[in-house]
């Protein structure tokens, strides 16, 4: 099913309708004379050193394999030249030249056309060829520039000409002739098969020339005596199909690494798309993972692309895919609608809604991800994370190692101050998400306020308030410290609060007698201790999940002192400390 979706979506967007041609940077023309004397090197580029994209003939896939394209390809084959080689590997370099050549004279001898003539003979002298690399510093080439060729005052590349373009259609029509016929998996149809696939580029942890997605390279694989892709019948036309696919998905745009993809942690990659339009799947993208641009773009109009709209019943897939070396893993694959995809994200964006006037603002997968990250760099791994944004598209319960990533970082010391409250924002905003999607065994599910609720008298809740106020006391009377209780003592509190909130409470008699408004603060809180059951206000053991609430009502007390109060509130405001006053 999935494979089949890909080649709806390659031929619906135009990217198989020539399959013998591809569309490709190139970086020079050679300008050869009639009798195949170099004229020139011309370059192409533009002012960012990218070629001019032009058709050419399909390069083939290709990894450790020497494989030439016709008239069009690198460095490396073109002249032979490879500035990155190791001693000892000349042979190397001949055999691409030579594989390159070969094609060229086959297509000469076939054909009476001048111009590829031109060509062979160029590529048949030495001196010509070592001309060319000379036309620029050694150190310029890096053996992956493409080139092309144009014979005399043409403007037209030998490989665009009718007669040239007829041969190599007829010469890919024979090969294809010569295949094994069967039913396509894909199509439904019959078509020659397979042998092998294309690579799909560019995903994370793979080769970097590209990897396999359906791959029979090994006596391991063969099954009933069948090797290759016999043993998953997929015509050529198919299986090119998917991976033109899956390619346009994930290269890289000049805003984000993959086109319309979304990096999950640091192996893998979702790509998703759709059989609506390019516009509907660029408006989703920007609200599943927005860019810096589309933020800009958001900030007066949150959301409007999952506004209600009349293509909403076409169909929405989605495939989180990860590399290990020259394979490519599928870690997850759905499909749905567009307008449940919308639903499901709207409600995302509402559990992650966190503090005081909150909106339903987007926030890139890679930042929420990073705020739970490691203070070693090392980020969740592939699996949770990548289950993490599934359950977000599909409306399902986040992972609980959510949960304990984000509380585990919640305990540590902040690692810069000038971040640390948007990181908190965003360690807690995952924590009350996560909590919300809980599956639980009774009908009612837990009820986790956006802002601060004061009448809540969930206990873990009341505590995490309390710390912010005894950690609240602390700044007000000493100021700046190097380890305030929040350092020293949060991951204590929340896990065992016994344990600690007795010695806590007793050092914050000492902080209000010697902070300004301490008598405020001890106002709020008796006012707070007031919710906690008197006969055991502070349990051994705080459950996972209890854990949880306990941090939310930390954030939100703690935000609460962000907050200006209107003069309105009296003389009791007056003396309240503000954030924003200090």
């Amino acid at each position: 099913m999935m494979l089949t979706a890909l080649n709806d979506f390659a031929r619906e967007r135009g990217l198989v309708d020539d399959p013998l041609y591809e569309t490709k940077p190139v970086d020079f023309l050679i300008r050869l004379s009639a009798k195949g004397k170099l004229l020139g090197l011309e370059p192409t580029q533009d002012e960012k050193g990218r070629g001019v994209a032009r058709s050419i003939p399909r390069l083939p896939g290709r990894s450790v394999n020497i494989a030439a394209g016709f008239l069009s390809d690198n460095t490396k084959y073109v002249l032979g030249h490879d500035p990155k080689a190791r001693a000892g590997e000349a042979g190397k370099g001949v055999a691409r030249l030579a594989a390159f050549v070969k094609l060229v004279k086959e297509a000469a001898a076939e054909t009476e056309v001048s111009e590829l003539r031109a060509v062979e003979k160029f590529l048949e002298n030495d001196e010509a060829r070592a001309k060319v690399i000379e036309e620029r510093d050694a150190d310029a080439w890096t053996g992956s520039e493409m080139f092309a060729f144009v014979v005399g005052d043409s403007t037209d590349p030998v490989h665009e000409l009718p007669e040239v373009r007829a041969w190599w259609e007829r010469r890919n029509a024979q090969a294809a002739a010569m295949g094994r016929t069967a039913l396509c998996l894909v199509t439904g149809k019959m078509g020659v098969l397979a042998e092998t696939h294309p690579k799909v580029k560019n995903v994370p942890a793979a080769q970097s020339s590209g990897a396999a997605l359906v791959s029979f390279n090994a006596g391991a694989f063969v099954s009933h005596g069948m090797s290759q892709g016999d043993n998953a019948p997929i015509s050529q036309q198919a299986a090119l199909g998917y991976v033109l696919a899956l390619n346009d998905l994930l290269r890289r745009s000049d805003e984000r690494r993959f086109r319309q993809g979304i990096q999950v942690g640091e192996e893998s990659v979702l790509v998703f798309w759709t059989n609506s339009t390019a516009e509907q799947e660029s408006a989703l993208l920007s609200m599943m993972d927005p860019s810096e641009a589309d933020l800009q773009r958001l900030v007066e109009a949150p959301l409007i692309g999952l506004e209600p709209s009349a293509l909403d019943t076409k169909r929405f897939y989605s495939v989180t895919l990860a590399g290990n070396a020259g394979r490519v893993a599928v870690r997850d694959w759905f499909q749905t609608s567009i307008g449940e995809v919308k639903q499901n994200l709207r409600r995302y964006f509402a559990d992650l809604r966190l503090g005081a006037g909150a909106k339903e603002a987007p926030t890139s997968i890679w930042r929420l991800l990073k705020a739970v990250e490691a203070p070693s760099g090392r980020g969740l791994p592939s699996d949770v994370a990548t289950r993490m944004l599934g359950a977000a598209i599909r409306g399902q319960a986040f992972p609980r190692q959510l949960l304990s990533a984000a509380l585990d970082r919640l305990r540590l010391p902040p690692s810069d101050d000038k971040l640390e409250r948007d990181q908190l924002r965003l360690r807690v905003a995952l924590i009350k998400a996560t909590l919300i999607r809980l599956p639980r065994s009774g009908p009612a599910s837990l009820e986790v306020s956006v802002s601060l609720d004061k009448a809540n008298p969930s206990q873990p809740y009341v505590l995490g308030r309390l710390f912010a106020v005894l950690e609240r006391l602390q700044g007000a009377a000493l100021g700046d410290i190097n380890a305030s209780i929040r350092d020293r003592y949060f991951g204590a509190a929340s896990r065992n609060p016994v344990t600690v909130f007795p010695r806590l409470l007793q050092l914050s008699v000492h902080h209000a007698s010697k902070a300004e408004s301490g008598g405020w603060l001890e106002k709020k809180k008796g006012e707070v201790m007031a919710l906690l059951p008197p006969e055991k206000p502070f349990p051994p053991v705080l459950n996972l999940e209890n854990q949880g609430l306990f941090a939310v009502g930390y954030y939100h007390q703690r935000e609460e002192f962000f907050t200006k109060r209107p003069p309105a509130e009296g003389k009791a405001a007056k003396d309240a400390p503000s954030e924003a006053d200090d």
